[in-house]
């Protein structure tokens, strides 16, 4: 038998530098998204004496050191496809690629799901702020067609397209588009959060129900919601750090993130330093914006506020969709500049996940075809552009699909699919980093992060922690009643395993087929892919 890499080169280029892959970071990290979901479903009623303050900090500190092992990989495997390249090369073969395709066929889920995002609490949200403004129902009435499945799915659709097409372009080309989109989105939640600093209850409260007023119908909108909730209504709970940390779901969702870079390895200028800044960096960095938007928001509305308002159905209070923190900042304020800067910043929040979906699905494609177990052609970059243009069209086909489905089928509204990615993923690469500096001495010794406390390598211990953090936050998501995963609701924690367990058909059927060909796959995992 031999073997063979599908080329010797990637015929990827190094283009992204350390800004580029902070801002990369941070944007799949999501600041806004993340205080939007845990502003509408923390203080709701189903975590009753949560502290919001308190779950994001813990998150934080949990998922840490699974950030900083995908940092020291990436800075000593400094190849494209993340988890895939790091556990191939020190646990297995079949680990490597299982661990790597569980991610991956998530990745390909969310690039619907942001698509559907944009639609749904983007242009819908500012299409309502400024058809209140300007005394234009049409507007409100447009916002309402874009929470539609049909209107989300459309929406989503269009961006996707608009997105694969400029991948094809180049990661340059997006790298550019990037850092000036995330500076606009940047600039509205500055303005959000000073708009929110001047505000309290007694004054919210009436701007709310004046603003709702104009499309709800109800002159005390509030007041309605507070009576269709009866005695399901939020009430002040005592501290309860059980419910705490059954909530770090939520700063989950966003604060897990911060290892988007570690997929697109083979195209960083100085991985090193970048990818050590780059994650953990953007991890804090994106920790701090969270707590000050969250307090500024209880500040100026309160929790029982929050609470009611997330607990209810909008469509009872004919508010077609609820507002998002962003919505009510904007809600608050009398110049149109102002409130377009918040509406727009915000809006370029809510698909910040779909890119870099997009650019990890087709990274991950490319390496396992590299390795064999995908045909050639999906490797395949293109020499004038310097992009792998078939991985981007298989991408982008699967994320429609996906988008589709998530529009139109309830049961995969929730976030389950990320307790996926813990356990089958960043527990595996975990693992993985305890054993690096012993299954893999060489490559660990000769890295830049040969680091060692005494004598136990840090990378060593940074995993141990990591496996400790990502067993707390799996269990978060089996007892959290809105992650929608648990025993006693096994739907998605069978399409959970399912996922997994399709890692392992997938492989050894791809090494079958291969074996028949006269190829040992085994044999390219003897040694790091090439650049």
């Amino acid at each position: 038998m031999s073997v063979n890499f599908a080329r010797k080169a990637t015929g990827l280029v190094r283009q992204a530098g350390a800004r580029d892959v902070f801002v990369y970071n941070v944007n799949f990290i999501n600041i806004a998204i993340g205080v939007a979901f845990m502003i509408l479903f923390m203080p709701s009623g189903s975590y009753p004496g949560t502290s919001m303050e308190l779950a994001t900090i813990l998150c934080t500190l949990f998922v840490l050191p699974t950030s900083l092992v995908y940092a020291m990989f990436a800075s000593a495997m400094p190849r494209s496809g993340g988890e895939y390249v790091y556990v191939s090369r020190v646990l297995s073969p079949l680990m490597g690629f299982v661990a790597n395709w569980n991610y991956t066929i998530w990745s390909f889920f969310y690039i619907g799901v942001p698509a559907a995002f944009l639609g749904r609490y983007g242009v819908s949200a500012l299409a309502r702020e400024l058809g209140v403004f300007f005394h234009a129902p049409g507007l409100i009435q447009i916002g309402n067609w874009f929470v539609t499945p049909f209107g989300v799915a459309i929406t989503g659709t269009i961006l996707i397209v608009l997105f694969a097409a400029i991948f094809v372009v180049g990661v340059s080309t997006y790298m550019k588009v990037q850092n000036v989109l995330f500076l606009i989105a940047t600039v509205g939640i500055v303005i959000t959060l000073i708009v929110l600093l001047g505000k309290n209850p007694s004054t919210s409260l009436g701007l709310f129900n004046h603003y709702t007023g104009t499309f709800s119908g109800y002159h005390n909108t509030y007041h309605h919601i507070v009576s269709t909730l009866g005695s399901n209504q939020v009430k002040p709970a005592p501290f309860s750090l059980h419910s705490t940390l059954m909530s770090m779901t939520w700063p989950f969702t966003v604060l897990g993130f911060s290892i988007a870079s570690a997929y697109i390895g083979g195209e960083i200028k100085g991985a090193n330093r970048a990818q050590l800044i780059g994650m953990p960096g953007a991890l804090i960095y994106s920790a701090l914006w969270i707590l000050a938007l969250v307090a500024v928001v209880v500040h100026a509305f309160g929790l029982n506020f929050l609470g009611n308002l997330g607990a209810v159905n909008p469509t009872r209070v004919h508010l077609s969709f609820t507002p998002t923190f962003a919505e009510l900042a904007a809600m608050l304020v009398s110049n149109p500049l102002v409130l377009i800067l918040i509406g727009m910043g915000f809006m370029l929040w809510t698909y910040a996940w779909l890119p870099i979906y997009l650019l990890t699905t087709t990274r991950n494609m490319l390496a396992w075809s590299l390795d064999g177990l995908l045909p050639s052609k999906v490797s395949e970059v293109d020499d004038r552009l310097h992009t792998p243009v078939w991985a981007i069209v298989i991408s982008a086909f699967l994320g429609v699909v996906f988008l589709w489905i998530y529009a139109y089928d309830p049961a995969f509204g929730t976030i389950a699919g990320f307790f996926g990615q813990v356990v089958g993923t960043f527990l595996v690469t975990s693992i993985a980093a305890v054993l690096f500096p012993y299954r893999q001495r060489d490559i660990f010794e000769s890295s830049p992060v040969a680091w060692k406390l005494g004598s136990v390598p840090v990378i060593s211990i940074l995993g141990g922690l990591s496996i400790i953090g990502m067993l707390v936050i799996a269990w978060a998501f089996l007892n959290d009643p809105l992650s929608g995963i648990s025993f006693s609701h096994p739907f998605m924690l069978i399409i959970n395993a399912a996922v997994f367990l399709g890692g392992f058909i997938f492989y050894w059927g791809a090494k079958w087929v291969r074996s028949r060909q006269g190829v040992d796959v085994n044999l390219a995992f003897a040694e790091i892919p090439p650049e």
